[in-house]
């Protein structure tokens, strides 16, 4: 696998066909930080950089993968440090995994990128996860995830068992939560708690929510046969409310 490190000058991140956020949580304060970025360009190559506040992230140092906060590596495959949190096709059961993660049509090609956006791409041994960029326009959000801790909801397996592909589902702040004040609670209609926003992101989805988005919730994807942390993946898209905001 051939890697060079280019000047931001070298390289047009314009023509980035997927772009995911890696977030790194700090392991004494909790707190999270958006420290790079991913990029599939076309060809087939793969791009990551440092964002421009990393390197004065409290207590992140560099991936040793890509030890210069400046400048844009450039590889002609994923990465090993997101390659190796991709389940390998070679794994009993991967056809399976990719249909619960709805990625049974996608090419070959947008399957890795697909992967590390919908799971998170966490690990146990490491406090990192990718996240899906934010669209373009700064008047839209959008991204999906796997609903977290199902399994510590007593209520969830049976409304799972109810709702399809498609259901809408309600986002409620959770802000008494001692644990984590910015937790976001996924409901479904009828007031049934299934779990939370991932802690990764719901510090995003608090702020849209405080901020006067509209935000909408929709279960694209119920696996009620799967292990809990693949179950229900969730699409959450927001808009800027204009009259709100005026």
């Amino acid at each position: 696998m051939a890697t060079e490190l280019l000047g931001s000058d070298q390289i047009d991140l314009t023509a980035s066909r997927r772009a995911l956020i890696l977030v790194w949580q700090n392991p004494e304060t909790r707190r999270f930080s958006k420290v790079g970025q991913i990029d599939a360009l076309p060809h087939a190559r793969i791009a990551f950089h440092y964002l421009p506040d990393a390197a004065n992230v409290d207590g992140f140092v560099h991936l040793d993968e890509f030890p210069s906060f400046d400048g844009v590596y450039v590889s002609d495959e994923i990465p090993a440090f997101f390659a190796n949190r991709i389940l390998s096709a070679d794994r009993r059961g991967y056809d399976k995994y990719l249909g619960w993660l709805g990625l049974s049509e996608y090419s070959a090609n947008d399957i890795p990128f697909e992967v590390l956006a919908r799971t998170g791409a966490g690990r146990a041994t490491d406090t990192f996860h990718v996240v899906d960029m934010p669209v373009d326009d700064d008047d839209r959000f959008s991204s999906r995830f796997f609903i977290s801790g199902i399994r510590y909801s007593p209520d969830a397996d049976a409304a799972i068992s109810t709702i399809r592909d498609g259901a809408d589902l309600v986002l409620e702040l959770d802000e008494s939560n001692e644990a984590n004040p910015k937790a976001v609670l996924i409901d479904t209609v009828e007031g049934t708690k299934l779990g939370y926003v991932p802690d990764w992101l719901c510090g995003d989805v608090h702020a849209l929510v405080k901020s006067g988005w509209t935000l909408r919730a929709v279960a694209e994807r119920v696996n009620a046969d799967a292990p809990a942390h693949v179950r229900v993946l969730c699409r959450v898209e927001a808009n800027r409310n204009f009259e709100r905001r005026k």
